[in-house]
């Protein structure tokens, strides 16, 4: 087989596959195929090596894609769960690097305005276009959905190939014979290839090709390759690109997932005619999902206590990481309870995946991703080159094995923080944002963290990384930390004071004006004042620190009237803060917050606890 180059480290939400490229037994795999009239002994031998290559193919679906854990039996497996699926207006004139782009409403919000039409997993297998691709950010689950897809397409008797870039990244030239065949499956006779081939040519109507992971791929699409034959040995670029522009199996449906920038710089003849966008779990099938990690006392927990948390297990690699930490907590940081402990408890499992001595330790490794970070969300990208990486010491050749080890049901599973090959970028967007928070949090000298504070850490583009700021200064034990901390932490204090004192008074004159009908009572627009007051409630939240909530409490208002929906993230600071405050409440509106149940339980338990009056909430 031909020499390439890989690594022993995979996404956290591919490691629950069994990893095993190799199939040659296939005798097992049954197929209920109506074989067509042969006119030959040639068109016997290609069907039957056919019917070969398919119970070759379902059966590495079947290894890889029945979805075993590692450490369980083959008793058990996790149930077929699937994300939302929106197909989007992708290649717009006005369209930028969009996964290049920092979003602080997440990845998942850069899609929002592209969205044409919310489709299901049906209607991808009734796809008529010939190449499509599917979008989504680290960590959805985009290898498990592709290796489903190709199961689908088998039982409805198509050849589906299904080969990822991680596993293709050959250095030497091959034929396109020997990437789809000989080297998927090898250890079988020329005459089994030769007859296979043939039939893919003469039947391309009949094949699906999906290429997983197009990120993972250790060469640019970029440039436009020169069209070949089937039978050219060339470099593996010229190979995928002459399968996007249609100049192999033209009749075939090509499927290509990837995280969106590297299928947004494929040149316009080599680009997808469709691109479907894969979004969360649904709240069903993420506990489907949750209880094939986890025992149901752990799912009663999280539902009981953090809708926050909850709302975050809907992405497959937060889900896995939410369990690990809540299983095995670490002893100086205490309970995952918010999203700060959550990422403090993981960054301390960071390591190196291989025993050779490395020149650095993990703390100064840190402390170099926490500054690219930091300069990477301050510029507004995720992604990162290899020249950034140098420049601040980082080897690129070595990034891929620094990894974060989580124990998910009996066994350690490992995840690269960083991915990408020719351009890097975090495995979530927020190991980013927390990343950056530590930066301000423990590299920013004094003085430019004052400055940072006053001037830009309450603007809309640092929400998320102010919560994470707010959690670890917030969160910290006074006498255990060090002079800088303790000013940090009063300079921080001192400005959300003043900023929750600011958007009061925005926000009660908005309810004036309401009173007096000059904004509609039944009105239902996203509301500024409202939206800030309640992100300023959720840092406070965030660090848990009684003495502040108890500060922040006095500027709580008596009359509620909430005109937009409230994100499951807002709900436990809300809550907190709540529990904190010595007015009584006399108004609360919760008549557009679109609450789930979980969340409308947390906030009735609070308001039951608070001082006697009356309160009507509505």
């Amino acid at each position: 087989m031909a020499e390439q180059s890989t690594s022993s480290n995979v996404n956290i939400t591919d490691a629950v596959l069994n990893q095993s490229p190799v199939i040659k037994d296939a005798e097992n795999v049954t197929i209920n195929y109506t074989q067509p009239p042969s006119t030959s002994s040639s068109d016997e031998d290609e069907w039957n090596s056919m019917i070969k290559l398919m119970k070759l193919c379902i059966k590495y679906f079947e290894k890889e894609g029945t979805l075993r854990l590692q450490g369980v039996s083959a008793k058990e497996k996790i149930p077929e769960v699937h994300p939302a699926i929106h197909e989007i207006n992708y290649y717009e004139k006005d369209t930028v690097p969009v996964d290049e782009r920092y979003d602080p409403e997440g990845p998942n919000e850069l899609f929002k305005n592209k969205i044409k039409r919310e489709v299901c997993f049906q209607d991808l297998l009734d796809e008529k276009d010939k190449f499509i691709s599917i979008v989504a950010s680290a960590g959805s689950g985009k290898t498990v959905f592709s290796l489903r897809l190709a199961k689908a397409f088998s039982l409805l008797q198509r050849l589906c190939i299904h080969l990822k870039f991680m596993d293709a990244n050959y250095k030497q030239p091959l034929t396109l014979r020997q990437l789809l065949l000989e080297n998927m499956f090898p250890g079988h006779s020329e005459e089994f290839y030769t007859a296979c081939f043939s039939w893919m040519q003469k039947n391309d109507d009949k094949i699906v090709l999906i290429l997983d992971g197009l990120d993972q791929a250790q060469y640019s699409l970029e440039k436009i390759s020169p069209k070949i034959n089937y039978n050219a040995c060339v470099p593996v670029k010229d190979l995928v690109f002459n399968l996007c522009r249609k100049h192999f199996f033209p009749n075939s449906l090509l499927i290509i997932t990837s995280r969106p920038h590297a299928v947004l710089y494929l040149p316009e003849p080599a680009r997808p005619q469709v691109t479907y966008a894969l979004g969360d779990l649904s709240l069903e099938d993420t506990k489907k999902l949750f209880l094939a990690f986890a025992d149901e006392d752990l799912w009663r927990k999280i539902n009981a206590t953090s809708s926050q948390m909850l709302s975050m297990c809907r992405n497959p690699l937060m889900l896995q990481m939410i369990i690990s930490t809540n299983t095995d907590p670490s002893e100086d940081i205490g309970d995952a309870s918010t999203p700060t402990r959550l990422f403090a408890t993981v960054m301390k499992n960071l390591t190196y995946s291989h025993n050779f001595q490395f020149p650095e330790t993990m703390d100064e490794l840190a402390r170099k991703l926490q500054v690219l970070a930091f300069a990477a969300t301050k510029h507004g990208k995720v992604v990162l080159t290899d020249k950034e990486l140098r420049d601040e010491g980082v080897d690129p050749t070595t990034i891929h094995d620094i990894v974060v080890q989580l124990h998910c049901h009996r066994r350690p599973i490992n995840s690269r923080l960083l991915e990408g090959n020719t351009k890097f970028f975090f495995c979530h967007q927020t190991f980013q944002e927390h990343l950056t928070a530590s930066y301000v949090v423990y590299g920013m000298p004094v003085e430019e963290f004052q400055d940072f504070v006053e001037t830009s850490l309450f603007q809309k583009h640092w929400t998320v990384v102010r919560r994470f700021v707010c959690g670890l200064l917030f969160d910290l034990e006074s006498k255990a930390v060090s002079g800088d901390l303790q000013m940090k932490k009063k300079i921080l204090k001192k400005h959300l004071i003043q900023q929750l004192q600011i958007i009061l008074e925005k926000y009660m004159d908005r309810i004036e004006k309401q009173r007096i009908h000059l904004v509609g009572d039944d009105e239902e627009p996203t509301d500024e004042p409202t939206d800030k007051l309640f992100d300023l409630y959720a840092c406070v939240g965030e660090g848990k620190d009684s003495s502040i909530a108890t500060k922040a409490a006095e500027h709580f208002p008596t009359t509620l009237l909430l005109p937009m929906p409230m994100t499951l993230n807002l709900v436990p600071g809300f809550c907190f803060i709540m529990k904190h405050a010595t007015k009584q409440l006399d108004i609360l509106n919760l008549r557009y917050c679109f609450l789930d149940a979980n969340s409308f339980h947390e906030i009735a338990s609070v308001i039951k606890e608070m001082k006697p009056g009356q309160v009507r909430c509505y």
